[in-house]
């Protein structure tokens, strides 16, 4: 999929989002799974093969290759079909679900990571805990107010960021930068990203480190 710069997708200082909040949107955002970055996808492969129990929950073939309109897209975590109830559930989303979700739609990596002590993002690849945010160099960019913004809006394809519920303006919500508020504080601590498999971010490292 390809995307238009967020920079240029019109004015963010009105937009107000809703925390994510898995119980009421069942995961939407992970229909498609993840594209990782190399290292996050060794990353990823080191740390299932050295945790049974994470193993137990996936497919042989975790993570493959990803395709969009026809052409080759990038290596990403797979899916596996889901039965969304959601009624808000886009009808341009395939109903899929990244297989690092378990049934509800919680995130195997975040458990993981929560049952050893550690901060729930530990384990998960930027893009994942960033979402809905952007990243320009250290500098958090959100999802566009208007849906006809939508950085990723193809022909046929109306749009991601803004139809999902923690992407999508809600004049009910809260400002951007308070909604996102733990994502932007992670994100300053990251210094560059993606911080898989940077150092002292290898599975090694956060293996040995938690509790």
């Amino acid at each position: 999929m390809t995307t238009r710069d967020p920079k240029a997708c019109g004015n963010r200082d009105g937009l107000k989002l809703c925390v994510c909040d898995v119980t009421r949107c069942e995961a939407m955002c992970c229909y498609d799974g993840v594209y990782l970055e190399p290292q996050e996808e060794a990353f990823l492969r080191e740390l299932v093969e050295r945790v049974p129990a994470l193993r137990a929950h996936l497919p042989e073939d975790f993570i493959v290759d990803g395709w969009w309109q026809g052409e080759p897209l990038g290596r990403k975590t797979a899916t596996r079909p889901h039965d969304y109830r959601n009624p808000d559930f886009p009808a341009h989303f395939a109903r899929t679900r990244c297989v690092f979700a378990d049934a509800q739609g919680f995130c195997e990596l975040e458990k993981l990571a929560l049952s050893r002590g550690q901060h729930p993002w530990t384990f998960k690849p930027s893009t994942c805990w960033l979402f809905p945010l952007h990243e320009d160099q250290g500098v958090p960019e959100p999802p566009p107010v208007d849906a006809a913004d939508d950085p990723y809006r193809e022909p046929g394809y109306p749009g991601y960021a803004t139809f999902v519920s923690c992407g999508r303006h809600d004049p009910q919500g809260q400002a951007w930068r308070v909604a996102l508020a733990r994502e932007i504080g992670y994100l300053a601590q990251c210094g560059s990203l993606p911080r898989l498999n940077a150092p002292g971010h290898t599975v090694g490292d956060l293996l040995d480190s938690g509790e």
